[in-house]
């Protein structure tokens, strides 16, 4: 049975690989280098996000479970299809935007879900939740 603690720290560990494998797929997509280094800088929170819930995770003995492969894969076709025709960079802000609203809602569904989380993992949900909506103002920036 999963505690609290675990269950938030993999839905940080869930919730950075989805922004981490975004931001990686739409970045091949654009050539505006603004975007792309917003982007960059946005990976880098993600993933020092990340490597400190599985750095929690397995300071509790628990293995990291992040996106499902399926999971993985129908993102990957929703970007497919949104971009075939349109790459333009209000586009790809527009979806980043979308998908940083989404991030900030689980992250608030998590904290709910999750009471009894240790101070640890909320304070890093905490941390993820102002990342994505520090993120969604600045993709805004883009449209």
């Amino acid at each position: 049975m999963q505690s609290d603690n675990e269950k938030m720290l993999q839905e940080i560990v869930q919730n950075t690989e989805m922004g981490k494998n975004t931001l990686d797929e739409l970045m091949g997509l654009t050539h505006d280098q603004k975007l792309k280094d917003e982007m960059m800088r946005q990976k880098r929170e993600y993933r020092r996000i990340n490597q400190a819930a599985h750095t929690a995770l397995d300071a509790i003995g628990a293995q990291a479970r992040g996106q499902s492969a399926a999971n993985r894969m129908s993102v990957s076709m929703g970007i497919r299809t949104r971009t075939m025709m349109d790459k333009s960079t209000r586009n790809l802000a527009t979806m980043l935007a979308e998908g940083s609203g989404q991030g900030v809602l689980d992250c608030k569904r998590a904290e709910k879900d999750y009471p009894t989380a240790s101070p640890g993992a909320k304070k890093l949900c905490g941390e993820l939740e102002e990342l994505q909506s520090r993120a969604e103002s600045a993709w805004r920036e883009f449209i």
